[in-house]
């Protein structure tokens, strides 16, 4: 007898198409999990912010004359010495209440604090001076910085002067 003809290996079977449905559901369930996901994570995080913000304009140089000006929707005095300008806070160090101009300092109405025209607190319940905060000047406007708390001794922002460098952190 004749030996037998060559006869090739029998080809390893490809794909079906029950193994393409699985794979093809496979990625929609992961797809549809990590979009879950990513939903529920974002939804920790808020739409909006409630806080203020912290700096804020106030105007052009040209509103605050020489002295004090109180602005009332900041709860801040500008003051404003030959070409300098500087920010302190109306806000009482005590329980926040909104301190008014008295002889040449600051009077807490609500529980007799007393502060110098430097925001020092001289008497009453008030545990810290009163804030002084950054001002710089952007373009045409004065912008305080109300996050910052800076001592009476800070620099002042100069009008007219070149802007300071970053300081190093």
């Amino acid at each position: 007898m004749s030996p037998p003809p060559d006869i090739p290996p029998p080809a390893a079977p490809g794909p079906t198409r029950r193994a393409w449905l699985k794979a093809a559901a496979g990625l929609v369930a992961a797809g549809g999990a990590l979009g879950h996901a990513l939903a529920w994570t974002r939804s920790l995080l808020p739409n909006l912010r409630y806080e203020p913000p912290t700096r804020l304009r106030v105007g052009p140089p040209e509103r605050f004359p020489e002295g004090p000006t109180y602005l009332p929707e900041a709860k801040l005095y500008v003051w404003r010495r030959g070409l300098e300008l500087r920010a302190l806070s109306a806000v009482c160090t005590h329980l926040g209440c909104t301190v008014q101009r008295a002889g040449e300092g600051y009077h807490c109405p609500c529980h007799g604090s007393t502060f110098s025209a430097r925001g020092e607190n001289t008497a009453g319940p008030a545990p810290r001076p009163l804030a002084w905060h950054r001002v710089e000047l952007v373009g045409r406007q004065v912008v305080v910085d109300l996050g910052s708390r800076l001592g009476p001794d800070a620099p002042p922002l100069v009008l007219g002067a070149p802007p300071a460098a970053p300081e190093a952190r």
